[in-house]
């Protein structure tokens, strides 16, 4: 009777709508996290900006939901089946069942959360205006459903350009109109909102869970001391990276709440290089037999690993988001410098999330894994 399973090179049955599906949901759970901390403090301070920087959280998770899961689901041979796990598998000892639940919560999470923010009449975090056509501050012009002037909402500005989306495929006044019939008040919105964060962790989580969905230990790259740090702090990064360049593209204009919110970004990007460097350095010396895994990151695939999610994706993203901060606070740089250099940095950090995820998994070395008999 065999006794042990061989696993082939990683690529043979892990392949790159794998790393995509790990990358996506990572960015997804910590773009809503980040957005969420920007969502309470928009409401303690009164901030516009705040409010922009988390609308654009929630949708870069929507974003993230809505690219990762489908492409897991076109690898697979029944993706049917694998759509039915949270009504047919019960296991909660398997993170296959157990991320099923959590991108289920997350979805409907970050989708009120969305809704609530970006649609409605009595939207949180809007700007008064002057006068019903004036150009809001985020670029965009609040828009009626004929495309003139908007009615009730006339006195406030647009979310940004998802309005005018919205508008133009007829959508906007049935998003008004559920996003207001829906919405909470201001206090139980965050409530429900810190609840769905539970599940928006729990992705990020899975996102590391999801290399080995079981015995990683025949994996010694993936060991979940080094890999959860990794995944946790990119994801973060990442995610506020992306809503930063996204409200700051919307706005055209870098108050101080977005200058904050990309220093958090490059601190907890910094966090993460840092996490990547020690599972370099520290995991051979824990874990031998992660040496050759770890050879393959810096010699095989050194290009994706170094150059892409390294260097382009971490270290450039760090030195943009910092460099677009101090330069307009100490007037050596424009606001649509700035801009540039927030946008620049965000499509950075998803190439390098990519890069990332992809080196993880072609680097893995697997070894013999013993059956128990």
């Amino acid at each position: 009777m065999p006794t042990e399973v061989t696993y082939g090179l990683p690529y043979d049955q892990w392949n790159w709508r794998i790393g995509v599906y790990i990358a996506m949901i990572g960015l997804a759970g910590g773009a809503y996290l980040t957005g969420y901390v920007a969502d309470l403090l928009a409401e303690k301070r009164d901030s516009r900006q705040y409010g922009q920087v988390a609308t654009f959280g929630y949708l870069v998770g929507l974003g993230g939901l809505a690219i990762g899961p489908p492409i897991l689901l076109s690898h697979l041979a029944a993706p049917f089946r694998a759509m039915m796990i949270p009504l047919t598998m019960t296991n909660l000892g398997s993170w296959m069942s157990i991320g099923a639940y959590m991108l289920m919560g997350f979805g409907l999470g970050t989708t009120l959360m969305f809704l609530w923010l970006a649609f409605g009449t009595n939207r949180p975090h809007v700007q008064t205006l002057d006068s019903s056509n004036e150009v809001a501050a985020d670029g965009g012009e609040d828009v009626a459903a004929d495309g003139g002037p908007a009615k009730a909402a006339t006195s406030d500005e647009t979310a940004g350009g998802f309005r005018g989306a919205a508008n133009k495929v007829g959508l906007m006044n049935l998003l008004d109109s559920i996003a207001d019939y829906t919405r909470p008040s201001r206090r139980n919105r965050l409530v429900v909102g810190a609840l769905f964060g539970i599940f928006a962790a729990g992705v990020l989580v899975y996102s590391a869970m999801a290399y080995g969905s079981g015995s990683t230990e025949r994996v010694a790259l993936w060991d979940p001391t080094f890999l959860l740090p990794v995944q946790i702090l990119t994801g973060l990064g990442a995610g506020l990276t992306i809503a930063v360049g996204l409200a700051a593209l919307a706005e055209r204009d870098v108050g101080r709440p977005i200058q904050n919110c990309s220093l958090g970004a490059a601190g907890l990007l910094a966090g993460g290089l840092v996490a990547v460097l020690a599972t370099l350095f520290l995991l051979p010396e824990q874990i031998p037999e992660a040496q050759p895994a770890v050879d393959n990151l810096t010699s095989a695939y050194a290009l994706e690993f170094v150059g892409i999610a390294l260097v382009g994706g971490l270290l450039l993203p760090i030195v943009l988001s910092i460099a677009g901060t101090l330069g307009v606070r100490r007037d050596a740089l424009s606001d649509s410098g700035a801009v540039g250099a927030y946008v620049a940095a965000a499509a950075l950090v998803v190439a390098g999330k990519l890069a990332l995820a992809l080196s993880y998994l072609m680097a893995a070395e697997f070894t013999p894994m013993p059956l128990p008999v």
